[in-house]
């Protein structure tokens, strides 16, 4: 099946496996003080913000550690001379699906030890910006959430479907209340950025049409459960962030499908969550 979105007014348009079941929820609203960390924020009626957390100093050295930690990875997995590598090429040296599957297979997994650069030590920027204290263990489980390193090569289908992050973990039953944070790190452009819906956190369920258990578009699988359409559409729009910036966004909030639009330049963005202490 054919499924139609569209970004900053642009359509796109995705194949899904034909075999999925879309649902539609209870008539309530998911998003609540309870539930939503953001919920005392003065941007929680957008469900994101994007604020300033790094200098120029630190932006370049976050970069630095990112660029080496990649080019050792692709040395490494792929026995490829990176001589010259830059994030922006990455896919002038990781070629083939398969070649860029060994290296996504690795950086979905990283923590802060992995980079050279103590993310840690940001924790308590983003206490301040927020007002409250974060962890980055996750509840009842007392192990560090994972950073991930999302890599997006120019014209690929390297993106998750649209989706909420809550919903792992509302399917299940629980009510894990965390804070998602996006920092911008190469190639990040208004033409590759991350897809958001804002205000999409407080829609009722009964308006968001979805799968339960995981999505497939094209030959990829994905645990993210895939959002067909809400509230009567399918519009996303590129969230603006900067490098030393950091989106800060809902974990109720829809987002993905971060089509790289670029035609030679390789998005690379870090991903993580911390949760309320």
């Amino acid at each position: 099946m054919k499924l139609e979105y569209t970004i900053n007014g642009l359509n796109h348009s995705v194949d899904a496996s034909d075999n999925q079941i879309f649902k539609i929820g209870d008539d309530l609203v998911l998003s609540n003080e309870g539930s939503d960390i953001t919920f005392n924020q003065n941007w929680y009626g957008d469900g994101h913000t994007s604020s300033k957390f790094l200098n120029l100093s630190e932006y370049f050295e976050l970069n630095e550690q990112i660029t080496n930690t990649i080019a050792s990875l692709i040395e490494k997995e792929l026995d490829i001379d990176t001589t010259g590598f830059k994030l922006e090429k990455y896919h002038k040296y990781v070629k083939t699906n398969e070649e860029h599957f060994k290296i996504v297979s690795k950086t979905r997994d990283l923590f802060s030890s992995d980079f050279g650069f103590p993310i840690k030590e940001m924790i308590p920027k983003f206490e301040k910006l927020l007002g409250f204290k974060l962890t980055d263990k996750v509840p009842n489980k007392n192990e560090e959430e994972h950073i991930i390193v999302r890599i997006n090569r120019p014209n690929s289908n390297d993106y998750n479907p649209p989706h909420k992050d809550m919903y792992e973990s509302y399917d299940k039953g629980g009510n894990s209340q965390f804070l998602n944070f996006w920092v911008p790190i190469a190639g990040v452009t208004n033409k590759s950025s991350l897809p958001i819906a804002p205000k999409s956190h407080l829609i009722s369920e009964a308006n968001v049409l979805r799968t339960i258990e995981g999505g497939e578009v094209g030959s990829n699988k994905y645990r993210v459960c895939l959002i067909k359409e809400w509230d009567g559409g399918s519009d996303l729009e590129r969230a603006e962030v900067y490098y030393g910036q950091v989106l800060m966004f809902s974990s109720h909030m829809i987002h993905g499908l971060a089509i790289n639009e670029e035609s030679d330049v390789t998005r690379v963005a870090l991903e993580f969550r911390l949760f309320k202490k």
